[in-house]
């Protein structure tokens, strides 16, 4: 194998991203010619690009195979590339990223966000993952140099926000000496070179400065963070002593044990390390195995599990005997990090588990030795998953119009009747139409009311507000200040949010094993938009078309991914809804459904009935529903910008396939995050969130949103100065903003300079404690 030497053209680089220039799925190019002919397997050269998120100029790469070199990826001239890090290592903060994702899909987070803070600088600056209820836990994984002074900050500002914040240290940052001092070990990563890709390693630094690898996938997670093989046996020996275990303890892996019938003991109690917990006794099944009655312990600020639902434990557990166990009583208890509600009131893998429907005036509980109450709801018409699913679109309408709903009402659009749900039925319906919950999202189940009634909380939503994570037994005037605030936050979104942009079920989540790095939610969505084109033209499309519309190469997608984007086009199948995804063929097919329809219609859950008993026919419906409708116009959002757009304006938006206005909202959303989380960003951020492409956007026209951005002014604070440029300075129309604002302007570079870091420090300061007054409200018990 020939080994890398040092090169000084930047223009060649060692790793690139896929699918688009805008993606954070890195790949690796190996050195050697022979591992070259592997790699290049099923791709071609013209699938790979300078990410941005590399700190890279966008375009496209092309792979260069040598025999006397080591092989790379070369600019296409003329190149006008400013990318500083370029070698084997220039993309770990990306793989970091990705493997994190899929490491908490296994221990059962699928709500995991990504942040990369400062790509493309050197070492890649930080990678931010939230995860779990609300997105209130991080894991930060700090690869560049940080002062001591600005840790110090950084880890008080994060530990203000999140109920968990777990750090993890690159070998360059320097910092994990100062993480050993603070907490007795610190979780070191690094990534090596393993054929054509990098693999993440995972380690655990002593005070004795001894440090042991293992791969990602070996750690599990618990409440004090990522927990290593080394820190799981006994820590290597020191200076002082280490007691010896007082009990045995088996690790449980996550996702293999289910309980209901859920009872707290009264009594507080306490881990072994101090932590306090509450203690549950419940009806306990291991997968393949018999249903037994055991004792539970959980976090004390975990929500209580409702005793009338299945849980499933996904996070870390162990398994230790109960000492004092009594002959009639368990014989064990399960330490367990948390638990969650299953929407389902049965599982095929859980099959002794049965729920009881709790009932009005049901007699005395019986005892814990009888069988436990097998009742159940009436079947829902269209099951309970697409219940939810319509139950969200009603609700979403209700919001655009900013009205209220009654129940009766809602469970009509479901096909059901309000006596097909039990009280308890409902409330388990409302609380999953609005799992889970993270910051800045409505609960739409505020917009639910009681029939011939005025406008006021539901008497359940007291109920639903325990099952998101509130704690119970709220006064009545603080369910109703929630009510208040959730209901206008309603509103707010629905008005801000085009309603084409608006689906009525969240899109798959990536599965584990699979590279869908690529943000699919803002793909489906970019080709939902598409298809509402091809439709108004009472058109046909290419697949390989639709995806270059893109700017993704086909060959970068498989069959699966296919099938999987296109039935999040159309989220899901209820006879009489519209199918964009019928106007999808395949290259060269015959007239007719392409070949994968079938296939995407059984993910979107078809099955054949007498009105459409075969793909053919469900396709002929889609195709004429689709063009019938498209010959209306395309529900974009109408601009309400106070500046009339000029017929040169209007072209350019129309032919990016969206709005100035919507692009003005997705923009403020993305500066509102970004000062949230404290931080600066540049347009390839704030044009993704818009569903765009940097290049899409002239200086005038950023100018332009900017402008519409502050007017007038949030909280009197300028976002538009969170806005930054390469290496960190200011866009260079800053000035012209201030003036179209009617700020002072005309400055000088440094004047400029210092007026916008004292406008980022005063957005900083609005929108932190605006954030502290939101979260108020949210306090768990």
């Amino acid at each position: 194998m020939v080994s890398p030497t040092s090169e000084e053209d930047t223009r060649k680089v060692q790793t690139a991203v896929i699918g688009q220039a805008e993606s954070d799925w890195p790949v690796f190019l190996p050195y050697d010619h022979d591992d070259f002919d592997t790699f290049m397997r099923g791709r071609t050269r013209h699938d790979f690009y300078c990410g941005v998120l590399l700190g890279g100029c966008g375009k496209k790469l092309t792979p260069k195979r040598y025999t006397g070199k080591k092989c790379h990826y070369a600019h296409r001239p003329p190149v006008h590339c400013r990318r500083t890090e370029t070698g084997e290592a220039s993309a770990d903060h990306l793989y970091i990223g990705q493997a994190l994702r899929r490491w908490l899909l296994r221990q059962g987070y699928q709500d995991a966000d990504i942040t990369y803070l400062d790509p493309g600088s050197v070492h890649g600056g930080a990678v931010e993952v939230r995860f779990g209820q609300g997105r209130s836990r991080l894991i930060r994984v700090q690869l560049a140099r940080l002062s001591l002074r600005e840790w110090q900050e950084t880890r008080e500002r994060l530990a203000d926000r999140h109920t968990h914040v777990h750090w993890a240290y690159g070998p360059y940052c320097g910092l994990s000496h100062n993480e050993v001092d603070a907490a007795g070990h610190a979780i070191r990563i690094s990534c090596r070179t393993q054929g054509d890709t990098r693999e993440v390693y995972v380690g655990a630094q002593y005070p004795d400065n001894s440090l042991g690898w293992s791969t990602l996938t070996e750690c599990r997670l618990s409440n004090e963070g990522v927990v290593t093989p080394s820190l799981d046996a006994e820590p290597p020996a020191s200076s002082t002593p280490v007691p010896a275990p007082t009990s045995v303890a088996f690790p449980l892996a996550p996702g293999t044990i289910a309980f209901t019938a859920a009872t707290e003991l009264p009594a507080s109690h306490t881990d072994p390390d101090g932590t306090a917990v509450r203690l549950y006794e419940a009806d306990l099944q291991p997968l393949g195995s018999a249903a037994v009655r055991a004792r539970i312990t959980l976090p004390h600020a975990h929500p209580a599990p409702s005793p009338h639902q299945l849980h499933i434990i996904y996070s870390s557990a162990h398994l230790l005997p109960l000492t004092e166990a009594t002959p009639s009583g368990p014989d064990w208890l399960i330490r367990a990090d948390g638990a969650s509600p299953l929407p389902q009131q049965t599982d095929s893998r859980w099959p002794d588990l049965r729920p009881a429907s709790p009932r009005p005036e049901s007699p005395p509980a019986t005892p814990a030795t009888t069988e436990p109450a097998t009742s159940a709801p009436r079947p829902l018409p269209l099951g309970e998953a697409e219940t939810i699913r319509v139950f969200r679109s009603r609700l979403g309408i209700v919001a655009r119009a900013r009205g209220l709903i009654n129940w009766e009402t809602l469970i009509s659009h479901a096909g059901a009747a309000p006596g097909d749900v039990t009280p308890d039925e409902r409330v388990r319906l409302l609380i999953e139409v609005d799992h889970p919950r993270a910051d800045g999202k409505p609960v739409l189940s505020a917009l639910v009311k009681p029939a011939h009634a005025p406008a006021a909380p539901a008497p359940y939503f007291t109920n639903v507000l325990a099952g998101l994570g509130w704690r119970s037994g709220l006064s009545e005037a603080k369910v109703t200040e929630i009510w208040e605030r959730e209901r206008k936050t309603a509103y707010v979104l629905a008005e801000s949010t085009p309603a084409r942009q608006q689906p009525s079920v969240r899109p798959p989540e990536p599965k584990a094993g699979t590279a869908h790095v690529l943000n699919e939610a803002r793909l489906a969505a970019r080709l939902r938009e598409h298809l509402e084109l091809v439709a108004k033209g009472h058109g046909i499309i290419k697949w390989t078309s639709l995806l270059r519309k893109q700017g993704i190469s086909p060959s970068t997608l498989t069959d699966q991914d296919r099938v999987r984007l296109l039935a999040a086009v159309d989220s899901s199948y209820v006879p009489g809804r519209r199918l964009l995804s019928a106007l999808v063929k395949a290259d060269g097919q015959p007239p007719g459904p392409a070949p994968f329809f079938g296939d995407v219609l059984r993910e979107l859950g078809w099955k054949p009935d007498a009105v459409t008993p075969t793909v053919e026919a469900v396709w002929r419906a889609a195709v004429y529903r689709a063009h019938a409708r498209g010959t209306q116009a395309v529900p974009v959002a109408r601009s309400a910008s106070a500046e009339r757009p000029t017929e040169e304006e209007r072209v350019h938006w129309g032919k990016l396939g969206t709005t100035k206005r919507a692009v003005v909202v997705a923009v403020r959303r993305a500066l509102i995050d970004a000062a949230q989380r404290q931080v600066c960003v540049g347009w390839h951020t704030l044009a993704a969130a818009a569903g765009l492409k940097p290049s899409d956007l002239s200086a005038k026209a950023r100018e332009s949103i900017l402008v519409t951005v502050d007017s007038p002014a949030t909280y009197g604070v300028l976002l538009s100065s969170l806005v930054v440029a390469s290496e960190h300075t200011p866009v260079p129309y800053f000035d012209a903003i201030l003036k179209r604002l009617g700020r002072p302007y005309g400055l000088r570079p440094i004047e400029l300079g210092r007026l916008r870091k004292t406008e980022q420090a005063r957005v900083f300061t609005a929108y932190r404690a605006a954030a502290h007054s939101a979260e108020a409200p949210k306090e768990r018990a």
